[in-house]
């Protein structure tokens, strides 16, 4: 059988499909539809069955992934929600925190409020108390509910977000409110805080369950019609969607809980880049995700990816469980512009798909990084795609000299190579951010790089970084669909403690973490997943008190000596990120998280390319660098067979992107079809 792997990103849809016995795989990118995204992923599940010969009873399998949430909160285009709190809290959205943390630079006297998620009419209050200890203080006024419905009922409000006071102790008020506004609300999306994001901290909870809100009914019709469109066309298979964790889900509980999917996109990269390291025995790497948007890093340490539990969008607070990833506006299609004292800026804003790039030939009239990079001959016109998308090479010569050249008195190659040279020195800024200041030399790690236009940079950012070892695995400009293959699913929960760990013993850990496993496998057991099948890890997030933020530290199986193992394994962490432990200080548990890991994703190997030696394509490219013009063999990736060495100065060029090697740089092809490229020290 074959399974099938789509993401869609801002600017194409990248599609790919893997042969589970044999290897062998196909993959396609169409453009991203996105007025209605269902369009451009019917597109490309259409086009991969074409080019593979394949019918939809042969799949088997099929991953998705998707940037739509990210970009619905970035573009306020969520559904409109209301906010059901308690009473006396309705401002607490605004309020957000004193120490005003969502503030890019604290001391900005023009800072503009972000605008709230909710308006301030649709912020309405219920009469009910709890104790920071769970006990009722004020009973829930129910009928106030009854009110609160009408007044919903009459709007074009589709979402409802149920937040209360210290809810996360005692949710008995959310429960009640939720079940209720359920029954008198058919077809309205509501969600509670406890449901969502069940832990201490007012203001994020809310945030949290607001934006799970916004996106519940707009990700609920397209799960709706995307499997729709899917079943119409004969598939059948098991059908499951990327969560920002780095792990597949059910449908059901994605469209339940869809924060799940705001870094579902980026995620999808990262889980391949694991499989890449197991089969390679790379414990820890930097991996660059280089797209039409953006600049995505991450880290694998110990071969498992950096989690976070909380982080902010568009200023926006987001606690949820996703792979810690950085991003910066350094994307393929990132956008040039000169600065008032006459520096070259890139991004945040993006060409995207619609007009695209200037060398698109779709109406674009801003220079991008990609026309920088035709003009530079680092792309190919001719063969971008394999050839399925003809470049506009004169049309990016144009731009780059009406945007860059002229107003900063250069030639085109040179003001190309300068964008070129301010772009790395964004991704390079990103990844020492990632790395160096959280305590990790980068020398240590070797670079992974995908996306389309991540190996076009991977050579010269590895230099900047003193990184000697740069992998670029099989089909980079659609690494992030082929996870969608080989990731397994997972499934996440959580209960909040806040109390020190002194007043924790073995057996209360290993209960509480006990109840959380029993939550788990009922709903396992409700998805049709046999719990036997699942990988149990145990994690804490700890901090000393007086703390503002927390260490998420993993947790020993054997319920014997885990506080103590706990603590240890804290103290070890605090260390290495802040150089300092603070043993008169007791450390306290704000919440203990479970994950259910379930295997789903294929395990087999890239089938082998070419045989014998490697030969240039018979053509040579002008690639402009080092103040020169070189011209350079060209390779074709797919016709290096393994073990093969290519030794620079030369091109090596694939469907979905190339990698141009220097004087004294060489590539090899391992086993697993990875092109390594050492660099010297």
């Amino acid at each position: 059988m074959r399974r099938i792997g789509i993401d869609v990103g801002g600017t194409f849809t990248d599609v790919v499909m893997v042969d589970d016995s044999s290897g062998r795989i196909w993959s396609t990118k169409v453009p991203t539809t996105p007025k209605d995204r269902v369009i451009g992923a019917i597109d490309g599940y259409r086009r991969i069955l074409e080019i593979s010969g394949s019918t939809s009873d042969q799949v088997s399998f099929l991953g998705h992934g998707t940037t739509m949430a990210t970009n619905m909160v970035v573009e306020g285009a969520g559904a409109k929600t209301a906010l059901v709190t308690t009473r006396g809290f309705r401002d607490i959205l605004e309020l957000r925190r004193v120490s005003r943390h969502d503030r890019a630079d604290l001391y900005d006297l023009l800072f503009d409020n972000p605008r709230p998620l909710v308006e301030r009419r649709w912020r309405l209050e219920v009469t009910e108390r709890m104790t920071f200890e769970g006990n009722v203080e004020t009973p829930l006024a129910a009928h106030e509910l009854e009110d609160i419905a009408a007044r919903i009922r009459a709007s074009d409000v589709e979402a409802v977000a149920v937040a209360f006071l210290h809810a996360h102790v005692n949710p008995a008020h959310e429960r009640e409110t939720v079940e209720a506004l359920r029954r008198m609300l058919p077809g309205r999306f509501v969600c509670a805080s406890h449901e969502v994001n069940p832990e201490v901290m007012e203001y994020e909870r809310a945030s949290s369950t607001v934006i799970n809100a916004m996106l519940g009914p707009v990700c609920g019709r397209y799960i709706e019609r995307l499997t729709h469109a899917l079943g119409e066309l004969g598939f059948a298979g098991k059908f499951l969607f990327m969560q920002s964790n780095g792990g597949l889900a059910n449908p059901a509980v994605v469209a339940d809980r869809p924060i799940v999917l705001l870094e579902s996109g980026p995620a999808g990269g990262v889980s391949a880049a694991i499989r890449s390291c197991e089969k390679g025995g790379l414990r820890n790497a930097i991996l660059g995700d280089m797209g039409g948007t953006t600049f995505d890093v991450s880290l694998i340490r110990e071969f498992r990816p950096e989690i976070r539990n909380k982080s902010l969008l568009h200023t926006y607070a987001v606690r949820s469980p996703s792979i810690d990833i950085d991003s910066v506006g350094a994307g393929g299609g990132s956008i040039v512009w000169i600065d008032a004292g006459g520096g070259v800026r890139i991004g945040p804003e993006s060409a995207g798909a619609d007009p695209g790039p200037a060398c698109y030939g779709r109406g674009g009239t801003r220079a991008t990084v990609t026309d920088c990079n035709l003009v530079l001959g680092y792309i190919d016109p001719d063969s971008f795609l394999g050839g399925e998308f003809k470049l506009d090479a004169d049309a990016a010569f144009r731009v780059v000299e009406e945007v860059v050249a002229k107003p900063l008195g250069m030639s085109v190659l040179e003001a190309a190579q300068t964008v070129r040279s301010v772009a790395n020195a964004l991704m390079a800024q990103a990844i020492r951010i990632m790395t160096v200041e959280r305590g990790y030399d980068p020398r240590e790690f070797s670079y992974i790089c995908y996306g389309g236009a991540g190996p076009v940079h991977a050579l010269d950012l590895a230099q900047q970084m003193g990184i000697r070892r740069v992998v670029i695995p099989p089909l980079p400009g659609l690494f992030s669909a082929f996870g969608m293959t080989v990731a397994d699913q997972q499934y996440d929960y959580q209960s909040p403690v806040e109390r020190d760990l002194d007043h924790l013993d073995d057996a209360n850990l290993a209960g509480q973490f006990g109840d959380l496993l029993a939550l788990g496998t009922a709903e396992l057991r409700r998805l049709d997943i046999d719990p036997q099948s699942a990988q149990v890890v145990r994690l804490a997030d700890c901090r000393y008190a007086g703390q503002p933020d927390v260490i998420t530290v993993a947790v020993q199986d054997d319920p014997a000596g885990m506080t103590a193992a706990l603590a240890a394994d804290f103290e070890t962490a605090h260390q290495r990120l802040w150089n300092f432990v603070s043993a008169d200080k007791p450390i306290v548990v704000a919440n203990l998280r479970l994950q259910l890991v379930t295997p789903t994703g294929w395990r087999g190997g890239v089938k082998a390319a070419g045989t014998g030696a490697p030969a240039a394509a018979g053509a040579s490219r002008d690639v402009y660098f080092d103040g020169n013009v070189h011209a350079l063999p060209v390779f074709k990736r797919d016709a290096i067979p393994v073990g093969a060495r290519i030794d620079g100065p030369a091109v090596i060029e694939e469907h979905s992107s190339c990698a141009v090697l220097k004087a004294s740089q060489s590539a090899v092809v391992d086993a697993d079809m990875n092109l390594v490229i050492e660099l010297a020290a």
